[in-house]
């Protein structure tokens, strides 16, 4: 499937979702989830009274946190984060001080400029992974961010293709309870992580940067800090979304997961999460990367600039589970005034009603599935 191809098709669905929805919604909504009036979560995930789900009916309790452990002072965290930066900056022992995982999305964009600005001595490696869906689009916007911000230099590295296409195919077909977001999402994301943590190791960058926004640090990492445990770091991963990881890999496979044990102590990396001491919202750094023409406008969306699995992801949840399972991320977003919240429930009641009608995004999914050598039904969709 050839980029433009992809492209018109995720836009036209952007467009229906935003221009269309709100007149076709009417005559649909017996065929889709009620959703939560505050924020956008599904009823299927979270029981509605009154309209309202239980989440943001809980938050309105006297003396409600919205982490398992209160979140600590941002102001203490970023200043903690700040004088990190501030005492790496040049003193890699090699030729850069710090690693940053680079996806070419808004989030990585900012990212590397806010470092920059604020951290300018610091010597950043900028590092791509590309799995081998990596979006076309992504990728043209890697090398456009870099172009302009001029001081990043960058690799790609690229797995061999049997890798991604194993972990692609493994979690989609053995899905947990928390559907794509927890099993696909997750294991893609924790080898990248991975890979990226052993190129550090292997070039002596004392510091790893990921752009992962404070819900996913918490959802996700289920930290309550802007960093990774220091013991976690020193340890050897033996399972990812559940899965242990060497009844689904070969011993050769297995060695591009982390094993902090390989290294000696003062070459395992630091892993820093910046966006959770510094705060996060969505809809400001989209418009912002755009503002300071980072990325063209329509190349902020991540479902563009995401890797080519995130359409069958959607949908794939969508037709198991009634909803998305990256619908919670963003309604805890929206809960907090940090994104836009017509826009993302628009975008997922839209979801839903045209994948059980298997008209949301077909040639992106078949060309994805394809290429993973997976039918439809294998995976569930309509």
């Amino acid at each position: 499937m050839d980029l433009q191809t992809r492209i018109n098709e995720i836009e036209d669905f952007l467009r229906y979702a935003a221009e269309q929805w709100l007149a076709v919604r009417p005559t649909v909504k017996d065929e889709i989830a009620q959703r939560c009036g505050r924020c956008i979560v599904s009823e299927r995930y979270a029981p509605l009274i009154d309209g309202i789900c239980s989440i943001c009916l809980e938050e309105c309790e006297p003396g409600f946190s919205t982490a398992a452990e209160p979140r600590q002072d941002n102001m203490r965290m970023a200043s903690a984060l700040a004088e990190i930066l501030r005492q790496s900056e040049g003193r890699g022992r090699c030729r850069y001080d710090a690693l940053v995982l680079f996806s070419g999305g808004k989030d990585s964009a900012y990212l590397v400029y806010r470092l920059l600005q604020e951290h300018p001595r610091l010597r950043l490696l900028a590092v791509t992974i590309d799995n081998g869906f990596f979006s076309q689009v992504a990728m043209a916007n890697c090398v456009s961010i870099l172009e302009r911000i001029d001081k990043v230099d960058h690799i790609v590295f690229k797995p061999k293709p049997g890798l991604y296409v194993r972990t692609f195919r493994h979690a989609l077909t053995h899905l947990n309870p928390g559907g794509c977001y927890t099993t696909v999402d997750r294991m893609d994301g924790d080898l990248a992580f991975d890979c990226g943590r052993n190129l550090a190791a292997s070039l002596d960058i004392p510091l790893v940067i990921a752009g992962l926004s404070p819900g996913q640090v918490e959802r996700i990492l289920e930290l309550r800090w802007f960093e990774t445990r220091r013991e976690v770091e020193l340890s050897r991963r033996v399972e990812s979304a559940g899965f242990d990881l060497s009844s689904v890999y070969s011993p050769e496979d297995l060695s591009y997961w982390w094993d902090g044990t390989r290294w000696p102590e003062d070459r395992v990396p630091r892993v820093l999460y910046p966006y959770y001491a510094w705060g996060y919202n969505e809809e400001w750094v989209r418009g912002e990367v755009v503002r300071l023409g980072l990325i063209g406008h329509g190349n902020d969306n991540p479902i563009i600039t995401n890797n080519d699995t995130i359409p069958v992801m959607l949908a794939v949840d969508s037709a198991v589970m009634g909803y998305s399972g990256f619908e919670p991320e963003f309604a805890e977003l929206v809960r907090h005034g940090r994104a836009d919240r017509n826009f993302w429930l628009n975008v997922f009641e839209s979801l839903e009603y045209l994948t059980k009608h298997g008209r949301f995004l077909p040639r992106c999914i078949d060309d994805t599935l394809g290429r993973l050598g997976l039918t439809r039904s294998e995976v569930g969709i309509p």
